[in-house]
């Protein structure tokens, strides 16, 4: 009973799926508990939540599950509206970074920022002369999701720590891995509804973006659609690859999928020919201990590294 005081539960919160893990980290990952719920919403559009029900259906796990709503960490998967640039300004005091940001994101963002909820990394400090200069990493997440979010939180009492975004829990899983040390790689993730691409090095996010697909599983677990629909996540990945090595001036030859359709789509027969990288599926990841699919809840276990 008292080792449950020290659990954690993430929740990985899409238009179409929950997902939800209870685990805690000590030399190894240990996942105790994990569990897919399928969302049966009307809802086509990736970035809006059917907040009704996801509540109907957390409030039934907690119901089922004794599990603790203390120590809660939420991610936001799937998210195609979700902005990423680099940027670079003088150097400030850290309180005052987000207003500085706030202030000039028109120069950033060609949006309506208003829409957007803003976050940063601080990439690296800059040596000017005799000033100094930070690189950052802005995220812009919509303002509507976020507010789906949080009134879901509140409806279900929920203690949450933290609240983040697919492409930074993907990074510490790739930073974990170590993947892109050596040069830039490229993590997919590929998901029942949708593929997100991050591309990293040295642990810092350099590219990231999220495809809706309409790829189908059948009822055997059989990947069940049509070639125009393949070729076109095919064409969208060699495109991405184009354009990073072409804007960044940087190789990239390694691509690494994980995610629930890991071993549904074949890559390794395409990408090589397509993009010219070499393909490598993430099938073990020694430090999780769990009986659970480890691809299939990826997004919510790579929350405790």
């Amino acid at each position: 009973m008292l080792d449950s005081l020290f659990n954690s539960l993430c929740i990985e919160l899409n238009s179409n799926f929950v997902k939800i893990v209870e685990g805690n980290k000590g030399k190894k990952i240990k996942i105790l508990k994990a569990q897919d719920i399928k969302i049966n919403s009307n809802n086509e559009v990736l970035d809006v939540l059917d907040e009704n029900s996801i509540i109907e259906e957390l409030n039934k796990f907690f119901f089922e599950n004794k599990v603790s709503k203390k120590n809660v960490s939420i991610v936001l998967s799937g998210l195609t509206n979700l902005l990423v640039r680099e940027v670079t300004i003088p150097y400030i005091q850290s309180d005052k970074i987000y207003t500085m940001l706030k202030y000039e994101s028109a120069q950033y963002f060609p949006v309506n920022i208003d829409k957007y909820i803003l976050d940063y990394k601080i990439l690296e400090v800059l040596k000017d002369g005799k000033n100094k200069k930070l690189r950052l990493l802005v995220f812009a997440v919509p303002k509507n999701i976020i507010d789906q979010v949080m009134a879901i939180v509140n409806k279900l009492n929920l203690k949450v720590g933290k609240i983040d975004i697919e492409p930074n829990v993907l990074t510490k899983l790739a930073k974990k891995l170590g993947l892109g040390k050596e040069e830039s790689a490229m993590l997919l993730n590929v998901e029942r509804n949708f593929l997100t691409a991050v591309i990293v090095r040295d642990g810092i996010i350099h590219l990231t973006k999220t495809y809706p697909h309409d790829l189908n599983i059948n009822d055997e677990g059989y990947l069940d659609t049509n070639e125009y629909t393949l070729n076109e996540v095919y064409d969208n990945i060699t495109k991405l690859i184009e354009f990073y090595k072409i804007r960044e001036r940087q190789e990239l030859t390694n691509v690494f999928i994980t995610g629930e359709l890991v071993n549904k789509i074949k890559f390794d027969e395409v990408l090589p020919a397509k993009a010219g990288v070499n393909v490598n599926y993430i099938v073990n990841l020694d430090f999780v201990e769990t009986e659970f699919d480890k691809n299939k809840f990826i997004i919510p276990v790579s929350t405790f590294i």
